[in-house]
């Protein structure tokens, strides 16, 4: 491992792939990974990438899509910049190899997905993140980027207000060392594991935005955690829900009581493609109202080639598990699945600290508001990656410090599971004042548990509740129900509360 690196990147899902692959053009690059290199949110991705390919569709509707599904804080500049940026992109990854679907005139086979008012999700069948990162990683390799599997970053190295490099657990000794480097890219994904049921693979703890706030970096938004309303009730695979993804409802699935009954229209006029925090609520008030565990998503309607062309991927792992979806529907409950807010960037997804840059569902640029619309995640990676790897041509060489400040190996209790328990009973689609007022405290009390430092053993715990009490801080600040954030005190969103939730470190 070398000590020093141009720009190093701690994770491998779209976002921090596709900076290495165009950050190369101007220094060397490195990969930090925590787990395998196709562990990542993006690999698990099942609908697609939302871009404008239609002739029946315009930027100006994608645009308004986004804004109006981001329920009043989307940050309109943003989202038209990654807009208009992105249909090159896609174009491009396809160029690189990607095999998304076609249809008979050889144009991308949009699919249509909640919360879109025209066929826009350019995809690969039902497993779109795994093509893309295979694409991803055959051009790391060719590109000669080092990328290095089984590495835990443990936190952020910074030095006269600059972020200059990592300390990172070296698992061949044993002990901690570091990596300095001219800038560093956090792209670690999310943080479903604080939950307990997550569509969210095991590595989702949070990490990115749990070491950029002890460094000081401002959060933004962490109170708006989206639940994916269709992940199968009863299907867990390495430690996450199986998901179902929107396209099937995009398709004509239908969403049903237990005892068969269709429920959307009661919610919205949109339906079953209604914006997700709609979806999600609409399950969870029909659970309650029925005492049931789950709801039924119905397909059988459709015909059966049809549903094993486009859903290949679903069929299939569904049958393993005693559901054949073209016979009988299947039984989902809502899941955490993405969290829209993170690590603040500017639109060059630089942090409030120089030097680090945000990438991915670890950053919040302002582009997924109070809700994300379905496919816009990876379309923000490609787009925000892109730009940062671009900046990086401003990036000056610093050479290391010639002593760093040693830091104290620690150790603390494993959490995990407290945290889950008391996220799923406080912090889960529907909340209550009291209930966040709570977990406050307890999430006060699980801190003293761990000493100031780094932690080597149970890592995960220390990160998970960090990003658990910035979720519960930044909920505790908004007074109101908006989006992902639904309140029982406050049903209805406030028209002078339109800004964004900010926290950082001791008040910076």
């Amino acid at each position: 491992m070398p000590k020093k690196i141009d720009f190093l990147v701690v994770g491998s899902g779209i976002a921090g792939l596709t900076f290495a692959t165009k950050a190369s053009a101007y220094g060397k690059v490195l990969v930090l990974t925590k787990k395998r290199k196709a562990d990542s949110n993006t690999n698990y991705a099942q609908g697609g990438i939302a871009a404008v390919f239609s002739p029946k569709d315009s930027f100006k509707l994608h645009i308004n899509d986004t804004l109006k599904t981001g329920a009043g804080l989307c940050h309109k500049d943003v989202v038209e910049m990654m807009v208009k940026k992105g249909p090159v992109l896609v174009k491009e990854l396809y160029n690189m190899g990607c095999r998304f679907s076609l249809n008979s005139d050889g144009e991308f086979a949009l699919g249509q997905e909640g919360g879109h008012s025209r066929r826009r999700i350019v995809h690969a069948r039902d497993h779109t993140g795994q093509e893309i990162e295979r694409v991803l990683l055959e051009e790391i390799k060719e590109k000669g980027i080092s990328l290095s599997e089984n590495e835990v970053v443990l936190d952020l190295i910074t030095i006269d207000g600059e972020c200059r490099g990592v300390y990172f657990l070296n698992t061949n000794n044993k002990e901690i060392d570091v990596i300095y480097a001219n800038a560093v890219i956090l792209a670690t994904g999310g943080a479903g594991q604080l939950y307990l049921h997550t569509t969210n693979p095991p590595i989702a703890t949070g990490d990115g935005i749990a070491m950029a706030y002890r460094a000081g970096a401002k959060i933004a938004n962490m109170e708006f955690v989206q639940f994916h309303p269709t992940a199968v009730y009863n299907i867990n695979i390495d430690g996450r829900a199986f998901l179902i993804s929107e396209a099937v409802r995009g398709e004509g699935g239908i969403l049903k009581t237990k005892d068969g009954k269709p429920f959307m229209k009661r919610y919205s006029p949109a339906g079953d493609l209604a914006p997700r925090d709609i979806v999600a609520r609409a399950c969870v008030m029909e659970m309650i109202k029925s005492k049931s565990k789950y709801v039924l998503l119905d397909l059988s309607h459709l015909k059966t080639g049809f549903i094993k062309k486009r859903f290949p991927m679903i069929y299939e792992i569904c049958l393993e598990w005693g559901i054949d979806i073209t016979r009988e529907p299947i039984p989902v409950v809502p899941a955490a699945h993405y969290i829209c807010g993170g690590i603040m960037v500017n639109s060059w997804a630089e942090s409030s600290i120089k030097k680090l840059f945000a990438l991915g569902e670890c950053a919040f640029t302002g582009v997924h508001g109070a809700n994300r619309l379905a496919s816009n995640s990876l379309l923000e990676a490609l787009v925000f990656a892109t730009r940062a790897a671009e900046r990086m041509q401003r990036i000056t060489d610093v050479k290391p410090p010639k002593r760093t400040k040693t830091q104290p190996v620690k150790t603390g209790p494993n959490l995990k599971f407290a945290i889950k328990e008391m996220m799923v009973q406080y912090l889960n689609v529907i909340r209550s004042e009291k209930g966040l007022k709570k977990a406050k405290q307890m999430v006060e009390g699980y801190e003293k548990a761990f000493e100031p430092g780094i932690h080597i053993i149970n890592a995960e715990s220390c990160n998970m509740t960090d990003v658990a009490k910035l979720i519960i801080l930044s909920a505790l600040q908004r007074k109101e129900s908006r989006g992902l954030h639904y309140l029982l005190e406050y049903p209805k969103p406030n028209p002078s509360f339109t800004h964004d939730t900010v926290i950082a470190k001791n008040g910076q």
